[in-house]
């Protein structure tokens, strides 16, 4: 519209001149077309020669870091870059405005950018849109340049040195006769060193005996699996805190606004806090598909267990005792089981009795999300005959998760047959 309206201006001004006969108006009728048609190349030619740089940024942080990126544009040109306004295409929240670089010829600029990363989920980076602009705004250009990469934002971590879960221990201490691919205290035999075997697990008696180097095979520690099952139940869950239950701004709380992020960061930290202490976790949730890690341990085990929190959302997912259970199978043997869910109504206590009977351990961790919305339906417990103990948390709008969960235990009313 702007380019129209100007050739209209010098169109306007070209009849003036023949029907007055004044040269100024021809004169000025032609700067006016001269001046449009220099916008135009300006614009054609204002990104030839031009090359991003930008260095390959972290591929995983967690809610509430900072994610640092070098950027930087060069002029391999003679002509000057007067205005290049450079915006990222991707759709990481919380990028702000764009950056305005002028280069001059055969120039370059570099800077720094710095984006606090305030949601978990899997995003994009990248490439660059670059705008340029005519010295008189005549015309505007955008051109996508550089790399495109993804990123992973994991949960918040929070350090829970209190916290621990009920049962873990078998009775009699017994060896569960399955091996174990990284070191515990139980060992079960020895064999031949491999190439890729830890020179920590060398059994040096062994190899002397045998003059050969010889390895430990290890079996895994009499103790319980944990399982954390997370209810994503969309009609249970607030995704945002409405406008009255809104709690004053908290450095260490800011990114908890909802009944889902408290428990998708409850279930992070208690799995990293178990698999600091040597404990075999796994992780069961149903998102928009159904979501299984195996129980195992170690650093591995951790960022599994991560990547898949990073990603999952509330949804039409079945009622808890329906996937306690479909998934019955998983709970036979040796498990002890943590149930995150906003559901306090205890019916699914009943499912229980078919997944792993009244000896299976169990801890519930209620997200109150009443708490985060008046709104939500109150679900009383339903009153049941005792039968057993059910250790349980409650974690509601504005909690500090380390202090909730590095408290005392209260117990719940279970019906555990």
């Amino acid at each position: 519209m702007k380019v129209a309206g100007v050739l209209g201006l010098a169109l306007i001004v070209f009849i003036c001149g023949i029907s007055t006969g004044w040269r100024l108006l021809f004169n000025l009728a032609w700067l006016i077309v001269a001046v449009t048609v220099f916008g135009y190349l300006w614009t054609r030619t204002a990104f030839r020669g031009l090359r991003v740089l930008r260095e390959h940024p972290q591929s995983r942080v967690q809610v509430g870091e900072p994610l640092r990126e070098r950027l930087g544009l060069r002029n391999l040109s003679m002509i000057p870059k007067l205005w290049l306004e450079v915006r990222d295409a991707g759709n990481l929240p919380g990028r702000g405005n764009g950056s305005v670089v002028s280069l001059g010829s055969t120039s370059e600029k570099k800077w720094r950018r710095k984006t606090v990363c305030s949601r978990r989920g899997r995003f994009v980076l990248g490439p660059l849109t670059i705008t340029s602009s005519d010295p008189f705004g005549l015309f505007s250009r955008s051109v996508q340049a550089g790399p495109r990469w993804e990123l992973l934002v994991f949960p918040q971590l929070v350090s829970l040195a209190d916290f621990s879960l009920p049962a873990l221990e078998l009775p009699g201490g017994q060896v569960t006769q399955r091996r174990a691919y990284n070191s515990t205290p139980t060992v079960s035999s020895v064999r031949d060193y491999a190439p890729g075997d830890s020179l920590s697990t060398v059994s040096w008696k062994a190899t002397a005996r045998h003059q050969k180097m010889m390895v430990k095979e290890f079996e895994l520690d009499p103790v319980a699996d944990v399982w954390i099952i997370l209810d994503l139940n969309r009609r249970l869950h607030t995704e945002e805190a409405s406008r009255d239950r809104q709690v004053p701004a908290d450095p260490e709380r800011r990114y908890l606004n909802s009944s889902v992020e408290y428990a998708v960061t409850a279930a992070a930290s208690v799995a990293s806090s178990m698999l600091d202490r040597g404990r075999s976790v796994g992780l069961l949730a149903w998102s928009t598909e159904k979501l299984v890690v195996p129980p195992d341990r170690g650093a591995r085990q951790l960022w599994k267990i991560l990547e898949a929190l990073a990603v999952v959302e509330p949804t039409q997912a079945p009622p808890l005792r329906e996937v306690l259970v479909s998934y019955q199978s998983f709970f036979t043997g040796n498990h002890s089981l943590l149930l995150i869910t906003p559901d306090t109504s205890g019916s699914w206590q009943a499912a229980l009795d078919i997944a792993g009977g009244r000896s299976l351990p169990v801890t519930a961790l209620y997200v109150d999300a009443t708490s985060f919305d008046s709104r939500m339906p109150r679900l009383m417990p339903q009153q049941r005959q005792q039968r057993s103990r059910i250790h349980s948390y409650t974690l509601r709008n504005g909690d500090d998760i380390a202090d909730v969960l590095g408290g005392s235990i209260r117990t719940r009313t279970g019906v555990v047959r």
